[in-house]
């Protein structure tokens, strides 16, 4: 009779062990899907701006407050790569040089279709800008 105590004590005890490791790991699983998550929304975010506001643009008030965030986020959520281009970017704009953000905006491309599962795309992006109609 005591022996079937142990048994079921046994495979009580081994059912709690497997789940609190199952739970761990499903636990570490979510946490860095979430992470993933944030990081790509917030550069998927940068690129668009960067591509869409900022780039052969004309550098207004809003646009340079753009530009900084931008960066800021990039610094926090890209890879070490798009960090240092955006450090350089940073440095640059401040020291009122032309800058390039083809450097920044293929690393940023690239490393988001990778994340994306997507096909690499070669070389810069080609820009649409319309002129203001008077």
């Amino acid at each position: 009779m005591e022996l079937e105590y142990l048994k079921i004590i046994i495979t009580i005890c081994l059912a709690v062990i497997g789940w609190l490791i199952a739970h761990s790991f499903t636990a570490r699983r979510d946490l860095k899907n979430k992470q993933r998550e944030l990081s790509t929304t917030h550069l998927i975010n940068a690129y668009r701006i960067l591509t869409n506001d900022v780039a052969n643009r004309e550098l207004t008030d809003e646009r340079k407050e753009k530009l900084e965030n931008i960066l800021a986020d990039i610094q926090l959520f890209g890879s070490k790569k798009q960090v240092e281009f955006a450090k350089n970017l940073a440095i640059t704009v401040a020291e009122g040089n032309q800058f390039e953000l083809n450097p920044l905006i293929n690393s940023l491309r690239n490393d988001l279709r990778k994340e994306l599962n997507l096909s690499k795309v070669e070389g810069n992006i080609k820009w649409l800008r319309f002129t203001k109609s008077k």
